[in-house]
C-alpha cells in the first residue's frame, strides 16, 4: 500500500509539473522573449535610422531652397532631380520633409519630457505612499484620461494662440497619465518586498528608496513607455498640424505638409505620400523599440 501511494504521489507531482508552464518552460520562454526583444530593437533602430540618414544626406545634397517656388515644375513625381517629387508650388518635397524632421523630433522630445517628469513623480508618490495620496493622484490622472487630446489642443490654441510651446505643453499634460500609471503599478508591486522593508528599518529616506532603489527596478517598463510616448507624440503632433492647430503655418512639420497636400492629392500624390511614409516609419520604429523593452521587463518578471 505504501509503495502504491508513493507511486501515485510521484505521478501527481509529475503531472503538476507538466501542467505548470513556469516550471518546465521558463528557460525556453526567456530565450524566446530575449531573442524576440533583440530582433525588435534592431528593427526599430533600423527604421529610425532611415529618416536620420536621409536628413544627413540633405546637408550634402540640398540644391533647392524650401521657400523658393517654381511653377514650371509643379506636381512632379519622384525623379533624380526631385527625390520625393514637388508640391503645388513646385517646391522640392524632399528638402521640405527633411527640414521638418528636427521640429518633429523636438516637439516629441518636449512632450515626453513633460509627461515623463510629472507622470513619474505622480506615479512614484502615488504607488509608494498609497492612501489618500494615491486616491487624489489617481482621480487626477483619470480626469486627464477623460479629456480628448484634440479638445485639449483646441483649448490651448483658443487661450494662448498658435505656437510650438503651446503644442508641447498641451500634449505633455495629456501624456502625464500614461507615465504615472506605469510608475505607480511598478511601485505598488515592489514596495512590499522584504528588501524595501529592510531599507526602511535601516533608516533610508523615502526619496532615496523611491528614486535610487525602486525606480531602477522598473527602468525597462519606463523605457518602453518613453519609446511608445515618442511614437504617440509624433502621431498627436501630426494630427494637430493636419487640423491646422498649434504649429504656425510658417513652420514645416510632416503633419502640416499633409494638410497642405490634401487639396491637390490627385494631381501630386507624392507631396502627401512621402511625409505620410516618414510618419509611419518613425511611429513603427518607436513602437518596435517600445515593445522590445516591454519584452525585457516581462523576461525579468518570469
Amino acid at each position: 500500500m505504501k509503495v502504491t501511494k508513493k507511486i501515485r504521489q510521484k505521478k501527481n507531482n509529475n503531472l503538476s509539473q507538466i501542467g505548470n508552464p513556469k516550471l518546465k518552460r521558463t528557460y525556453y520562454q526567456n530565450s524566446s522573449i530575449r531573442y524576440s526583444g533583440k530582433k525588435q530593437l534592431q528593427a526599430g533602430l533600423i527604421l529610425l535610422s532611415i529618416p536620420i540618414f536621409l536628413y544627413l544626406i540633405s546637408f550634402i545634397y540640398h540644391p533647392y531652397d524650401i521657400k523658393v517656388m517654381n511653377p514650371i515644375e509643379r506636381f512632379q513625381g519622384p525623379s533624380l532631380q526631385h527625390w520625393f517629387g514637388t508640391d503645388n508650388y513646385g517646391r522640392d518635397v524632399f528638402t521640405r520633409a527633411m527640414s521638418g524632421l528636427p521640429l518633429t523630433i523636438f516637439i516629441s522630445f518636449g512632450v515626453n519630457l513633460i509627461g515623463c517628469f510629472f507622470g513619474a513623480l505622480i506615479g512614484a508618490l502615488s504607488g509608494y505612499f498609497g492612501g489618500i495620496i494615491d486616491y487624489i493622484f489617481s482621480r487626477f490622472t483619470d480626469a486627464l484620461l477623460s479629456i480628448p487630446m484634440i479638445l485639449m489642443g483646441l483649448l490651448f490654441v483658443a487661450i494662448f494662440g498658435d505656437g510650438i510651446p503651446q503644442v508641447i505643453i498641451a500634449l505633455g499634460i495629456m501624456f502625464i497619465h500614461s507615465y504615472a500609471r506605469v510608475v505607480r503599478v511598478g511601485f505598488l508591486e515592489y514596495r512590499q518586498k522584504n528588501f524595501i522593508k529592510r531599507l526602511k528599518l535601516l533608516g533610508a529616506s523615502s526619496n532615496r528608496i523611491m528614486f535610487k532603489y525602486l525606480l531602477p527596478l522598473i527602468k525597462n517598463r519606463l523605457l518602453s513607455a518613453i519609446a511608445l510616448g515618442f511614437s504617440n507624440a509624433i502621431l498627436a503632433e501630426s494630427s494637430l498640424s493636419f487640423l491646422g492647430l498649434g504649429v504656425p503655418a510658417s513652420k514645416i512639420t510632416w503633419g502640416r505638409m499633409l494638410k497642405d497636400a490634401q487639396g491637390f492629392v490627385f494631381q501630386g500624390a507624392s507631396a502627401a505620400v512621402f511625409p505620410g511614409i516618414l510618419i509611419v516609419i518613425m511611429v513603427l520604429g518607436s513602437f518596435l523599440i517600445s515593445h522590445s523593452f516591454k519584452l525585457r521587463a516581462e523576461e525579468k518578471m518570469l
